[in-house]
């Protein structure tokens, strides 16, 4: 499975919230605010965006994070990934997906082992923790995030990577994602059966695949084989 807006639905995202818990932890001896930190990712992150995309490579939270701070002058006396943990803490709120814990519950019961892929900016860990908040996390046997690998979807490796971890053939391998563009062609062009978890019901010709709109239509064709 895919993660964002997949397995969990952002509520909302406020990353003044994540710049202004981070300078509560740091020594910021310039008096920086959290509108001039904002500021200054919004560059940086409108530069690294369209390249992580063309590239497929992932340039990581705690890299991104080293260099806004350190060109604002903080410090920290906490190390980066526990600075990636508060940020993300004060700045998002998710929620479980509407069926996904009926539809995990399911695929224990059946045997089928399950992992997450995640093009995300935040390691691993961060989205661990999160399943953990919303009772998930028992359910996966991994969770790779391209922060940790470098890699991002739609690039074949970090579907090969899925692949190795559960010990099958690519054939064998169903892969659920909300985003075409990244986890249909992805899946499609690793050798993985793609299913489209279109649940804002897009209308998108690239899809050639198995669609659900919800995760209790995916759960009765899953149970009805």
């Amino acid at each position: 499975f895919d993660f964002g807006d997949t397995v969990v639905h952002t509520v909302s995202w406020d990353p003044l919230a994540g710049d202004a818990r981070i300078l509560d932890l740091a020594e910021n001896r310039n008096g920086v605010t959290a509108e001039q930190v904002q500021q200054l990712a919004d560059e940086i992150g409108s530069e690294v965006m369209a390249r992580k995309n063309e590239s497929m490579i992932e340039f990581g939270c705690q890299s991104f994070q080293r260099f806004l701070f350190d060109m604002l002058g903080l410090r920290f006396s906490i190390d980066a990934s526990e600075l990636e943990q508060e940020f993300w803490r004060a700045a998002v709120t998710h929620q479980a997906a509407e069926g996904i814990r009926e539809l995990l519950h399911s695929l224990d019961r059946l045997g089928i082992t399950t992992g997450i892929v995640s093009n995300n900016a935040f390691s691993g860990k961060v989205l661990e923790d999160e399943l953990a908040a919303h009772g998930l996390l028992g359910h996966f046997k991994f969770v790779i995030s391209s922060m940790d690998y470098g890699f991002r979807k739609p690039h074949r490796r970090i579907f090969d990577l899925a692949v190795k971890k559960l010990g099958l053939d690519a054939s064998d391998v169903w892969f659920a994602g909300d985003k075409v563009e990244y986890d249909v062609v992805g899946a499609r062009e690793a050798g993985l059966v793609p299913v489209w978890y279109n649940y804002s019901d897009e209308n998108n010709p690239q899809c050639d695949c198995l669609m659900v709109r919800t995760w209790d239509d995916f759960k009765r064709i899953i149970e009805s084989l």
